[in-house]
């Protein structure tokens, strides 16, 4: 009677996954969920904790193999269901050999940029712009853009053209004159870039009145309290900074960033997995404004790319295509940033995955990068710089920054797509139990959440 019971329920929650949209088939539903069903049916004294504790055991191991295979400290991954909440975190948070905190703060790099366009949409939601308005009537500074337009930028349908690089400037005067200075080289196709989320960041304090830190406070952290999301990291919470080679002076991992003084629209937020899991279930309530979300997962003029620019949505191709899975809602969404970090955002789930190879050593970095060279060299390909060193002027003081460029070291196909799927797989089977759960005991989460938090290191 139990077995019937629980496969009956799980007839009845595939049917509602495919009902809200899922490129996966059934049979690829089923296959995922029937590992948590078989779990409740054969072991039916253990509590709802015990399960999870159980189905985590494959997704553990899959993180420390990956740790202990690519030069990753540490890690923080989360996976969310309404008041399902897990935590797997492991390792070290720097080269020091410091364990990895649960309450980590991560160098989130370009998932800075969702932040930048939430504010932007929340603003064109109070008509303050509009997609429409050319970005050179709203900011005169921008003299050489053309009939670029706000909707160009946040779409990502801009290719930008500036002299130098902004990190080659000294002084934050000098890189901001090199950033005004930008030109358009096109609008007519999808272009992945920095520079657009730079110009909105200037462009929105300029309109408002208010610095960014103020806008990403009032529309973000505090409206929400997110109390461990940070442009300025408190000197007491520098111990639990990493994913930067800065975190010792409480800076991120982006020169570009740094060259204005330490963030900018593309890059510069700190957050802990607990926060990103909270800015995810602030999206269908409330983050975006109404009827303007769907630009987050419906492609726009690149397949895999939203409307909104900078996320990636779903695909029926899966992890091959996008960062969301086969098994995730269509209306499911990711966010990335270079440091090896991502955030997946759906109605019914949020996942994050918080990697942190850019806090190894940087003699560890130029191994890393040597092994990375000697395998170009064998493929016939020019070596790559990605250990830097930069100095600016600050106030005629020399500041001295490094960046460690780990994309190549901890590749993405053999990091962090596999843990996107298993994410899914475990978002997929955490519904499914809090189903049963909901089946069994409605008045189980009366007075508690389930929180799973299992620090894999002393496993």
């Amino acid at each position: 009677m139990y077995r019937n019971f629980l496969w009956k329920l799980l007839e009845e929650f595939v049917a509602e996954v495919k009902e809200e949209g899922t490129y996966a088939t059934e049979e690829e539903l089923k296959t995922v969920v029937s590992k948590m069903a078989d779990l409740i049916c054969n072991n039916p004294d253990d509590t709802p904790e015990d399960f999870v504790e159980k189905i985590i055991e494959d997704n553990v191991k899959q993180l420390e193999d990956i740790r202990k295979q690519y030069s990753i400290p540490g890690y923080t991954v989360g996976v969310n269901i309404g008041k399902i909440d897990v935590k797997m975190y492991g390792g070290d948070i720097d080269a020091l050999g410091h364990s990895m905190p649960d309450n980590a703060l991560f160098d989130i790099a370009s998932m800075t940029k969702f932040y930048t366009q939430v504010i932007a949409y929340n603003l064109i939601n109070e008509k303050v712009f509009s997609f429409n308005d050319k970005i050179k009537d709203l900011d005169d500074r921008f003299k050489n853009v053309s009939n670029l337009t706000v909707g160009d930028v946040l779409r990502f349908n801009a290719e930008f053209r500036t002299k130098g690089r902004l990190s080659e400037k000294s002084t934050i005067e000098e890189a901001l004159d090199t950033l005004y200075s930008m030109e358009v080289v096109s609008t007519e196709k999808y272009n992945y870039n920095d520079m657009g989320m730079m110009l909105m960041k200037e462009l929105m304090e300029k309109v408002t009145g208010e610095k960014f830190e103020e806008l990403v406070d009032k529309y973000i952290i505090n409206k929400y309290g997110l109390n461990d999301t940070h442009l300025y990291v408190p000197t007491e919470k520098f111990s639990r900074l990493t994913g930067s080679a800065n975190i010792s002076v409480g800076k991120v991992n982006d020169p570009s960033a740094l060259s204005v003084g330490g963030f900018s629209g593309h890059a510069g937020i700190f957050a802990s997995s607990d926060d990103l899991i909270m800015l995810g279930k602030s999206v269908y309530n409330g983050l975006l404004p109404k009827g303007m979300v769907s630009d987050a997962y419906t492609p726009g003029i690149k397949e895999n790319r939203g409307r909104m620019g900078n996320t990636y949505t779903s695909h029926i191709k899966g992890i091959d295509m996008s960062y969301v899975d086969r098994l995730a809602p269509i209306e499911e969404f990711a966010i990335q940033g270079s440091t090896r970090v991502q955030t997946n955002i759906g109605k019914n789930s949020v996942s994050t995955i918080l990697l942190n190879p850019a806090s190894m050593s940087i003699d560890q970095a130029r191994e890393e990068e040597q092994k990375v060279n000697y395998a170009r060299e064998l493929r016939g390909q020019i070596p790559l710089s990605l250990v830097k060193h930069f100095i600016f002027d600050r106030g005629g003081k020399a500041v001295e920054y490094d960046l460690v460029d780990a994309r190549l070291m901890a590749p993405s196909g053999k990091t962090v797509e596999p843990i996107t799927t298993s994410n899914a797989e475990l978002a997929l089977q955490l519904r499914y139990l809090n189903k049963v759960i909901e089946a069994m005991d409605p008045n189980y989460y009366d007075n508690m959440d389930l929180k799973v938090k299992v620090d894999t290191k002393v496993r």
